[in-house]
This record gives structure tokens, sequence and C-alpha cells, in this order.
């Protein structure tokens, strides 16, 4: 349904200005977003670990059997965010983060919201006060930006959804394009060392924004600590790293998850039975070896629908109309679809050719804004007719999106 802020948030530094807009929105495909805390641990990649431990310990490596209750409460919801770990993204949130709801802020994304369940069971790192650690996020896709990290206040309930004010108001840290190795147990990790609060006991979270500058798309990562004890992951803390200059992103390789092959079984020859008059020989059954399950990656659609509006009087409104690419190649030439969810018509646009049958509009470039990079966005407006309703469907190329 169209999104109307009604409070605006600077949360430390991160521009949070609600910018009202009609936004039609595509956000990465799972396989293909990149980025997420490794150490300490987020929620997302501690469950990913959790299930793979599981699956080897049950003989079925590389599929996922989470062992740990919050995880396993994750998993039934469903293996997407096991396989797409570093995927807990907005793609064109553009600093707006107020408009998470109170709650949801573990998991924005509807594909996340396991994540956002209170329990006690979710992996912890053990941390002390004041401790100077490193972070590592991994880089499966390098961009640079922010990476901001609030913990929640002292008495926050630990058995309700994390919501804003659960929040203390101003991040203990804050860094800009950290530097970047290719060590991480993931892969390639930006890295860098915090202090953590001094004045924390027992368990808090720590939550996290990466905020990339060259695009509206951030990330989200929940990470559960306990300051003096109990858990069972802890950090391993590495030298100051030393700080470089701001880093060209460069596309990366998205990872494939390639389970464990099944192995072949042996073949016993059957011995020739022994002839009494005239040999007879019965053919033994070849054996049929029963075949490992493993695991399916699910598939993500290619763009994301995000309705807002800029602005309304009797009859009519105005719309922002904002295409994020989804894919980790260039988008050469292209053509957005959606359908009103009322009687709204396109009296007229701009940035954009658009036609309209019905309650479907057509949103073609034009010549200046025909390419859209990898994981970025173009943007275009219009001005309609109608009460402006939920967008009920929408492409992008002819690919089905997902609509907020």
């Amino acid at each position: 349904m169209p999104r109307h802020p009604t409070r605006r948030r600077v949360l430390g530094g991160v521009a949070a200005t609600a910018l009202v807009a009609t936004a039609l929105v595509v956000i990465p495909t799972a396989a293909q977003a990149h980025g997420g805390l490794t150490n300490p641990p987020t929620r997302t990649y501690a469950c990913y670990e959790d299930g793979l431990a599981g699956g080897q310990a049950a003989g079925e490596s590389g599929n996922m059997k989470p062992r740990n209750a919050a995880c396993i409460n994750a998993f039934n919801d469903g293996n997407y965010s096991f396989y797409n770990w570093f995927g807990n993204l907005l793609g064109t949130i553009a600093g707006r983060h107020e408009t998470i709801a109170d709650g949801k802020v573990c998991g924005p994304d509807a594909r996340f919201d396991a994540y956002n369940s209170p329990s006690s069971a979710w992996p912890t790192t053990r941390v002390t006060a004041g401790q100077s650690m490193t972070f590592q996020y991994a880089a499966v896709a390098r961009h640079p930006g922010w990476f901001t990290t609030w913990i929640t206040k002292d008495g926050w309930n630990q058995n309700q959804p994390i919501g804003w004010d659960n929040l203390e108001p101003a991040p203990f840290d804050r860094v800009l394009n950290p530097p970047l190795r290719e060590s991480g147990p993931a892969g390639p990790e930006y890295f860098w060392n915090v202090n953590l609060p001094s004045n924390k006991s027992g368990k808090h979270v720590l939550f996290n924004i990466w905020e990339r500058s060259d695009s509206p798309e951030a990330f989200y990562n929940c990470v559960d600590v306990d300051f003096g004890g109990g858990g069972g992951v802890t950090p391993t803390p590495t030298p100051t790293p030393t700080r470089t200059s701001t880093p060209t992103p460069t596309p990366s390789v998205t990872p494939t998850f390639t389970p464990t092959p099944t192995p072949t079984p042996t073949r016993t020859s059957t011995p020739t039975p022994t002839p009494s008059v005239t040999p007879t020989f019965t053919p033994t059954p070849t054996p049929t070896p029963t075949p490992t399950p493993t695991p399916t990656v699910p598939t993500d659609s290619v763009c994301e629908v995000e309705v807002d509006v800029s602005n309304a009087w009797p009859g009519g409104f105005q719309g922002n109309v904002t295409v994020f690419n989804a894919t980790m190649e260039p988008v050469n030439g292209w053509d957005v679809t959606w359908t009103f969810g009322g009687n709204e018509k396109v009296l007229q646009a701009w940035s954009s050719t658009v036609t309209q049958t019905g309650a479907t509009v057509s949103a073609k470039n034009v010549a200046w804004n025909s390419t859209i990079a990898h994981h970025n966005a173009v943007s275009f407006g219009f001005i309609g007719s109608g009460t402006p309703q939920a967008v009920t469907a929408a492409t992008l190329n002819g690919n089905a999106c997902i609509v907020r």
C-alpha cells in the first residue's frame, strides 16, 4: 500500500529524512545480494553456519539442518535466508530507514522476518564492556559506503521484537569505506576495529546498517552479544587495520553454493551359484543407490515494487518512480510495467515514455537514461488522476517483480 511516513529520524548522522514519493523499486536477486557481518556474526550468518554444521553432523554435507532453536524457527519459515544470509537488504531505501516498521529492523525484507522474532536461543557472541574487537563484514560484492552500529538500551524488553525506541539514539561506531582484504571466512571482507560500549552488561543486540554511497541500497544486521558471558561464539580479535582511501567499487562474482556430490556406491560381485546338472545363472539385480538429498537454492524475482505518494490533491497525485537494477549486469534499455489497484490514470510523465492500457502502465527509458548499472537505479516521475491505491503487479523487461 502507499506509504505515508509520519515522522523523521536522524540515526546518528545517517540521513533519514522521509522522502515521501511514489516509487517503483527493483531490489537485487538473492543470489546477487551482497553483504553481512561474519564477526561478530549476524543472526543470518550464524544460522547459516549452524545449518551447515548440522548437515555435516548428519552425514549430509552441503545440506541445511540447523540445530539451534531460533535458527530452526527461521529455517521453518523458508530456506531463503540460509542460502542468502548476505541479502538482508532494501534496494531503494535511500536513507529513509525510519520507514521500516518498529519490530522489523532485524529483517525489513519479509523473507527475513523470522530474524525479528525475540528468542533467548539466538547464537550469541561473548564480549566484554569496552572491548576492542575487529568487525568483519563479508564483501560478496564491493561498494563504498558507511557502516554504522547501534546497541540496545539498558532494560530493553528481550521478549519483544526490536523497535527503534529500543536502540540507543546515537551509534557507538561509524566508519566510511573501511579497508578490504581477501581472507575472510566467507571470502573478501571489509574489516575495522571497534571499541564496544563500556557501560553495558548482560545481553544486548548490535544493530548495523551498511549504507552504500553509490546507490540507494542498504543492508541490515542484528547481532546478539552478551557482556560478561553466555553464548557460544567468541570473536577473535585481529590487529588494528590501516585505513585506506575510498576504494573504487568493483563487481564481484556471486558465490555459488555447490553441495558435496553423493559418492558412487561400490558394487559387490555376486558369486556364481554351484551347478547341479546344467548350470543355471540367475542374474542379480543391480543395486540402485539412494541419492542424498541436495539443497534447493531458492530463486528470487528480479525486482521489487514500493509505492509512496509525494503529493496528492482531490482527484489527483504526483509520483516518482525509481527503478533499481536487480542483477550483476547492466540493464541496457528498460521497460517497467505496473498495475494500479484502482482507477488511477497517468496524465503526463517525465524522464520516460509512458503508455497505459486499462490499469496497466508501461514506462520505457528515454535516450539519456537507457542504462541502469548493476545494483543501481534510475528515476522518473508522473502526474496521475484518481486516488492512489496499492500496486498489484509489476515487471522489469518482462520479469515479475515483488510488490511491497
